[in-house]
């Protein structure tokens, strides 16, 4: 079973992703904090295989915690919610996925996409588990 992280500072937005990420995929064990410190305790201890940050709120300790994690985990995925966007970084490239909108189906569609995106990056993480080690001479 794979583990997913979401960090978000608001339950409701908390609550929204771990339902839409669970449907579905009984192969995902998703946990959700609003508390930076807890998400970075949780890391330490047993890194995920992905981490979704919401930033889609104004919150001062969510865009600290997300360069703060790209710096002390460069390789961990994580997909970043950003008003209009969602970043996804998978330990070696960026790209970004566009949701223009405040409508219910743009949401609707940055969701599916989210689902997406979560499905691949766990996919590389279980590939990158099941793959045989490569020494050099």
């Amino acid at each position: 079973m794979r583990r997913v992280l979401i960090a978000s500072p608001h339950a409701a937005s908390r609550e929204l992703l771990r339902r839409v990420l669970a449907v579905g995929d009984e192969s995902l064990s998703i946990s959700a904090t609003g508390d930076t410190d807890d998400a970075l305790a949780a890391i330490a201890s047993s890194p995920p295989a992905l981490v979704v940050v919401d930033l889609r709120r104004q919150d001062e300790d969510h865009p600290l915690f997300l360069g703060l994690l790209r710096k002390r985990y460069p390789t961990l995925p994580v997909i970043a919610l950003v008003p209009g966007r969602m970043r996804i970084l998978d330990g070696t490239r960026e790209r970004v996925v566009d949701a223009p909108g405040e409508s219910a189906e743009s949401l609707h569609q940055l969701l599916e996409s989210l689902r997406t995106a979560v499905r691949e990056l766990v996919a590389q993480d279980l590939l990158r588990v099941l793959r045989t080690p490569v020494g050099r001479a």
